[in-house]
């Protein structure tokens, strides 16, 4: 059994200004409530309890996450009877200098993801995401090889877009459908693997569901079938690489077509040429004019 803890844990930003730990409570964990000056991460592996500012008490439980801004007095309080295990994270706003690109993950995350808010991670895709992409900050900092402060900066930087994108995309879903996160976590997958062998199984799992049960909501929700949706998505990236390559091998293996009989064949059904014609139309094209 992990040490459980009755204190607090004492973070260490250090220069890198960003830290990852586990607080694994005892029933008995006690602390003061506390003003820090850097950003905090809550997310929730097990137990139940608050997150306690000077103004209210916020429920938390398995499988949330909360965001607490820096100046926000604060602190963790357990259920005796389920105490809390968190995963922390801790950063200075500071450390996205004034990088464009750094700082528009910030922006788009402080302004995307409500402070002070729970969020339930509903669907085993974005629990399974957002435990690998803490696990490999974790992993980086204890490692402290040469260029862990660029990863560890890079890989923060990725979670805050993930987790900005992810309470979007939850927000529009309907509140009425218990099943549409699940489902929804299981095309996200979907999007962002169609280069890969991906099998119906995996997407059923991800979103709890039988085989049949999700090959029918597929279906139903994109018009689809799981084989036509992923035909469409590696033609139209096949598309973007062959007009900057020229390359149709290349393109029909990055695509996700292992045969490339099989990329000629499901090409010309979906775009109505062949990818050689392709390519020489677009080359042939006349450049587009610009309006004033």
């Amino acid at each position: 059994m992990k040490r459980r803890r009755k204190r607090p844990h004492r973070v260490h930003l250090g220069e890198r200004g960003i830290y990852i730990f586990e607080s694994r409570h005892s029933p008995d964990f006690r602390m003061e409530l506390v003003e820090q000056d850097f950003e905090h991460l809550y997310v929730v592996r097990e137990g139940r309890g608050f997150i306690e500012t000077d103004r209210e008490r916020l429920p938390i439980r398995e499988n949330q996450l909360i965001y607490v801004p820096s100046r926000v007095p604060q602190r963790p309080v357990d259920d005796p009877e389920a105490p809390l295990t968190l995963i922390i994270l801790c950063f200075y706003r500071s450390v996205f200098g004034d990088c464009t690109s750094a700082v528009e993950a910030l922006q788009l995350f402080t302004r995307s993801f409500p402070a002070l808010t729970p969020f339930r991670v509903g669907d085993n895709y974005t629990r399974l995401e957002v435990r690998n992409r803490l696990r490999a900050l974790f992993v980086e900092q204890m490692q402290q090889r040469e260029g862990s402060d660029s990863v560890i900066l890079s890989q923060l930087i990725e979670l805050l877009v993930f987790l900005s994108r992810t309470y979007a995309e939850h927000r529009a879903l309907s509140p009425t459908d218990p099943g549409a996160a699940a489902f929804a976590g299981s095309l996200q997958y979907l999007d962002e693997n169609f280069y890969r062998p991906v099998k119906i199984e995996e997407l059923a799992d991800l979103a709890n569901m039988s085989y049949r049960s999700y090959t029918e909501q597929f279906k139903r929700r994109t018009g689809k079938t799981v084989t036509q949706y992923l035909a469409e998505r590696r033609v139209e990236y096949a598309k973007r690489l062959m007009l900057e390559t020229d390359d149709i091998l290349f393109a029909s293996a990055e695509a996700g077509f292992g045969d490339l009989t099989h990329f000629y064949r499901v090409f010309k059904k979906l775009a109505g040429v062949t990818p050689k014609q392709f390519i020489a139309g677009r080359r042939d094209a006349p450049p587009a004019t610009e309006a004033a």
